[in-house]
């Protein structure tokens, strides 16, 4: 018999909905959605991502602001959109603990199943509220279903560019390659000299859509700087461009940091194996307005997102504080309760005060030390692996 899946839709967590629906959901069933009026948008984004029939959805809105605090018109509201003959499967987790008990209340009137999602240990428990609490009754299940990034962005309502990935300039790079880099960089293989053209690269031209470089070696006009050394930092890093002479946009990106990016990048695909994984992703939650929010590198495994900001130098603190209030503001306005954030950066931090200010903002950050030494980033690795439940 078809029966009706019921969720509780907040802004900051639809997660726990999705992949509830995702677990019982089954052809013939309906959905049934409670909000307050200010979560009411967040529906549509999750009805779209679970490609269901919008005839088979129903939704209960608390439209005043008063009836989301109001306990007996919250109840009310429900029960009068209820029907005696149907069997509702009830997901108690999302929107606030007074909804969740309204919500309680009114369905324990019905045929009804309760559950609770549980996104951060993925698992849903099946409960029954009854005069008894020493019957242990309560039954535990893991969620079988696992998420692509795609998806995650789509329950939160983000526009992305995921179906045009970015290309990994490491696949057409024989010798120098994000790991010949990474030693480069990290056992003092690079002269000051070499340091200098990176800067220029990354000041000046980073953003250009290509560069002739023996024009950029030679140049004596005003609106370009020169790069007298650029051909012999080339043959010395062993790095051969795509066409010969010029340097196209996105290996001007590799060069001044990508590397680090594709890096971290491989890094986590041979020791986390993600269900899913990107590098250079775009998201937006607003059509109407334009961001640049890049996610340097971003995974999902067992339904917990992650985003890793990749920066191979930070030259100051002012430039580090900038940093976590970027990571820290896209997990609190646009991706969510359940993304763990990190930074990934070859600065040094002795005195650990980088990390205790990212920790602080619920960000790890992962300094050279933890980088390149093996029992450090070993360590590291595994912290991950246990947020994302590793089985």
């Amino acid at each position: 018999m078809p029966k009706t899946v019921v969720n509780i839709i907040s802004r900051e967590h639809p997660l726990a909905a999705y992949l509830f629906i995702k677990e019982y959901y089954e052809e013939g069933d309906k959905l049934l959605f409670v909000s307050a009026n200010e979560n009411f948008d967040c529906i549509t984004p999750l009805v779209d991502a679970l490609q269901i029939d919008k005839g088979l959805v129903q939704r209960i809105v608390l439209r005043r602001d008063s009836d989301k605090y109001t306990y007996e018109r919250i109840c009310r509201i429900i029960n009068n959109a209820l029907d005696k003959k149907a069997e509702y499967y009830v997901n108690l987790a999302g929107g606030t603990r007074y909804m969740a008990l309204s919500v309680q209340h009114v369905f324990s009137n019905y045929h009804t199943k309760f559950f609770y999602t549980q996104t951060h240990e993925n698992l849903i428990v099946k409960t029954i509220f009854d005069n008894s609490i020493f019957d242990n009754d309560d039954e535990v299940y893991p969620i079988n279903y696992k998420m692509n990034l795609k998806e995650y962005f789509q329950v939160y309502g983000l526009m992305n560019d995921l179906d045009t990935p970015k290309p990994l300039i490491a696949k057409v790079q024989p010798v120098c390659t994000p790991t010949m880099l990474f030693e480069y960089f990290t056992k003092r293989k690079l002269t000051n000299s070499d340091y200098k053209v990176l800067d220029v690269l990354r000041e000046k031209y980073r953003n250009w859509k290509y560069i002739n470089i023996e024009e950029v070696e030679t140049t004596i006009n005003d609106s370009m700087v020169p790069i007298p050394n650029l051909s012999k930092f080339l043959n010395y890093i062993q790095f051969q461009p795509a066409e010969k002479g010029v340097l196209q946009r996105d290996e001007l990106e590799y060069l001044t940091g990508g590397w680090f990016e594709e890096y971290v990048y491989q890094l986590i695909l041979d020791t986390i194996h993600p269900d899913d994984i990107a590098i250079g992703v775009h998201i937006d939650g607003c059509p109407e307005i334009q961001h640049n929010n890049e996610l340097d590198v971003c995974f999902i495994k067992n339904n917990q997102l992650f985003v890793i900001e990749c920066k191979s130098g930070i030259n100051s603190q002012s430039m580090f504080n900038e940093i976590v209030y970027k990571v820290s503001a896209l997990k609190e306005v646009l991706l969510g309760i359940s993304c763990h954030s990190y930074i990934f950066s070859l600065k040094k931090d002795p005195t650990g005060d980088m990390k205790k200010i990212a920790k602080y903002m619920d960000i790890t950050f992962c300094d050279y030390d933890t980088l390149t030494r093996e029992e450090k980033l070993q360590k590291a690795l595994r912290k991950m692996a246990a947020i994302a439940r590793n089985r």
